[in-house]
């Protein structure tokens, strides 16, 4: 089992949370790298890497075009749980965020070759911008040297006053691309950024380009979030500031991200094989179904057992 001194690497735990908090209000991100160990970072991909469960009853993760999510750390991963628990963390959103936050939504995600995003803030509800002070955190499960985050730095002393959280490649490249700050940094490094930042993935061209990294977000405000899944074998001890933190007894309604659906799922040829056996399944199912009934019971003593 891991505990906090497993989970962060020595050099990270001398890191003083006044300096990171203190970073964060003047340039809007902190970063270190190496920061989450070798191993934790290990189990954590382990954990998150389910395979694709079409219309099984269990957890596992979705694809959206050019990117692969897994929202449900919470309920598999005790590593990750020890993570967003850590003093740490919790102390970080306290002296940043108040006496009042709440976890808002967490994911592992994979961005593929390809995948173009817009740069944009992160201070809205699923249904509009919103005046929510929150903290982003995300740290790289893969060494990142292309497709990295990005971050306009002191955006977050600005944006807020617009009312609109995109923004355009030309907009950023004219007005402030000199302020762009690239975090191409090795795998465990840990990336905490304001939520009213602008930021975004650099596109990456290259088809067999793939970045891991693991994002979740915490908002002062603590009425709603995303629907949450713990398990509670992962629970040591319970308190006020750990129930207020995964939102006990509050709403959980916003609409998960993704929105994915079998629209979003891309063709590949793991998937196409499965869709032909599938085809194939239920067409010698509907078949067998207007078989006698004595020829049904040899087919399924000698032949369907197989399958």
């Amino acid at each position: 089992m891991l505990n906090e001194k497993n989970i962060f690497t020595n050099q990270f735990q001398k890191v003083e949370i006044e300096s990171v908090v203190k970073e964060i209000n003047e340039n809007g991100y902190f970063a270190f790298e190496n920061a989450l160990s070798s191993d934790a970072i290990s189990k954590i991909e382990k954990e998150a890497k389910t395979n694709l469960n079409i219309n099984h009853n269990k957890i596992s993760g979705v694809y959206y075009e050019k990117q692969y999510f897994f929202t449900n750390l919470l309920a598999v991963s005790k590593t990750f749980y020890d993570f967003v628990t850590s003093k740490f963390v919790l102390n970080t959103c306290e002296k940043y965020l108040g006496n009042s936050f709440r976890l808002k939504a967490l994911r592992y995600y994979e961005t593929y070759g390809g995948k173009h995003m817009q740069w944009h803030t992160d201070n809205k509800t699923d249904k509009n911008i919103a005046n929510i002070p929150g903290l982003i955190f995300i740290f790289y499960v893969s060494d990142v040297e292309n497709g990295q985050f990005q971050y306009i730095k002191g955006s977050h002393n600005w944006s807020g006053k617009k009312i609109y959280s995109d923004y355009s490649d030309d907009f950023i490249n004219k007005n402030y691309k000199d302020k762009i700050k690239n975090f191409k940094l090795p795998k465990g490094s840990l990336i905490i950024y304001n939520t009213y930042g602008i930021h975004r993935a650099e596109p990456a061209i290259n088809k067999n380009f793939i970045r891991k990294s693991v994002f979740f977000q915490v908002d002062s405000e603590t009425k709603n979030s995303e629907p949450i899944i713990l398990n509670t074998k992962f629970v040591n001890e319970m308190n006020d500031k750990i129930q207020m933190f995964f939102g006990f007894g509050k709403t959980s309604d916003y609409e998960i991200y993704p929105n994915s659906s079998l629209n979003t799922l891309p063709l590949n040829k793991s998937l196409f094989y499965d869709l032909i056996k599938y085809v194939i399944y239920r067409f010698c199912k509907s078949i067998f179904n207007y078989l006698p009934k004595f020829i049904q019971r040899v087919i399924k003593k000698y032949v369907w057992k197989n399958y």
